[in-house]
């Protein structure tokens, strides 16, 4: 399960399917040479971005710096990085994993370390805290995240004469009245596939009752537990959305779900930034909302998953050319262009960006005023067995598809944390 919950950690990114080669670090250039970089990345579906795109617009600026993207299929990069890392074949320039798997990498030395480093300015610390060591030093530089709230169908709210909802009490009667009018599913919400039950649902609507990162934090330095009441009043809230979903959602795959909203057959459906693309098809109006507050007025909490970022490597020949460009990817006009290519994902930099795609700042827009905070379960609290986050995926596909109780989910699942996780003994 371990290995699962990482490859949907980019769930933010579909698997990759075929590899390309990564090659190795080049010599130091001789005068009058370009210096060679090798980028090493999981996500081979963005070749022809990097080739075509990206990589000559840094090379416009600077011309005596040649990088080449090299990828490797998602489910096999991390084992191919820490095998050509540890044989010396490895990239200059690493794309990160977030959290666990990075800090295992920085324990390994793989790593140059980034302190005091003029590019780290253009980030919040949350932003830089996934690719960090337990004493706060900082390694790579972030590229992208992912945002979670509520696509709905804007036709099918003025039809209905619905508004957008702010509170959780007018999110539930939103679902009402389009339950009771009978045409359409009011949640394209399925649980045959459980990650996104936790990625879109839980994750999303709960940092308001567990405050965000008081409570994540509160996880993992032992001083709060699952069963407290905040985090309890979020299962309830999540609980409260089975009478919305759609017969059979026992079955529906995520596609499916897609399929069901982009079809005009439900009103809203909670999903990532990731799938925008899928979402937005010809003809659908479509808008976003964030996760609704406890209570009016209310603070308003949005989930930003920190997806990937950039490290130089320890190892390289060329590290007065990676961290040219390494410090180039903290500047607008990278993070415009990369942000752009990729509708759904988003910058983590301080200095706002313009997206292109109406969806992408419309999901952008909901960050203003908004406390950011990552998925719950995946810094620390799933680095052990059994990993948190999987768990979390089983409840609460137990609690709609067999009604176990929240109150069980939330025993069920303190107790599986404090079986390995010593600050919660």
């Amino acid at each position: 399960m371990v290995a699962a919950a990482a490859a949907v950690l980019t769930a933010a990114c579909a698997p990759s399917a075929t590899p390309v080669t990564t090659g190795g670090s080049a010599a130091p250039a001789a005068a009058g040479e370009k210096t060679v970089l090798t980028l090493g990345s999981w996500r081979t579906e963005d070749l022809a971005m990097w080739e075509d795109e990206i990589l000559p617009a840094f090379e416009k600026s600077h011309p005596d710096i040649d990088v080449k993207f090299a990828a490797t299929n998602t489910n096999e990069y991390n084992a191919a990085i820490q095998s050509q890392v540890d044989g010396g074949t490895g990239p200059d320039l690493i794309t990160c994993r977030p959290y666990d798997v990075n800090r295992s990498w920085i324990k390994k030395g793989y790593f140059e370390k980034l302190d005091g480093k003029p590019m780290l300015e253009a980030f919040e610390p949350l932003a830089l805290d996934p690719w960090s060591d337990d004493a706060g030093s900082r390694y790579c530089l972030p590229t992208a995240a992912v945002l979670a709230g509520f696509y709905y169908n804007k036709d099918i709210f003025a039809e209905l004469g619905l508004q957008v909802p702010t509170t959780q009490d007018e999110f539930l009667a939103v679902l009402k009245k389009i339950k009771d009018n009978g045409k359409y599913t009011p949640l394209a919400v399925g649980s045959s596939e459980s990650w996104q039950l936790a990625y879109n649902g839980l994750y999303s609507i709960g940092p308001v009752y567990w405050k965000g990162e008081e409570g994540r934090q509160g996880l993992i330095k032992g001083t709060k537990k699952v069963t407290d009441p905040d985090f309890q009043k979020a299962f309830d809230a999540f609980a409260a959305w089975k009478p919305y979903l759609p017969k059979g959602f026992e079955s529906l795959k995520y596609p499916d779900m897609t399929q069901l909203f982009t079809l005009g057959k439900a009103a809203i459906l909670p999903d990532g930034s990731w799938n925008i693309n899928q979402v937005a098809v010809d003809g659908l109006n479509v808008g976003v909302f964030g996760p609704p507050t406890d209570v009016p007025g209310g603070d308003r909490y949005l989930q930003e998953m920190p997806d990937m970022a950039i490290g130089i490597s320890a190892a390289s020949k060329n590290k007065a050319a990676a961290e040219e460009f390494l410090a180039w990817t903290a500047t607008p006009e990278f993070l415009e262009l990369y942000v752009n290519k990729l509708p759904g994902f988003f910058s983590m930099a301080k200095q706002p960006v313009t997206y292109t795609n109406p969806l992408a700042q419309a999901f952008a827009d909901l960050k203003n005023g908004a406390k950011l905070t990552p998925r719950l379960g995946l810094d620390r609290l799933s680095a052990g067995t059994p990993p948190f986050d999987d768990e979390v995926w089983r409840v609460l596909q137990l609690m709609l598809n067999e009604d176990l109780s929240t109150q069980k989910a939330t025993e069920e699942l303190q107790k599986g944390l404090a079986s390995w996780y010593t600050p919660q003994q």
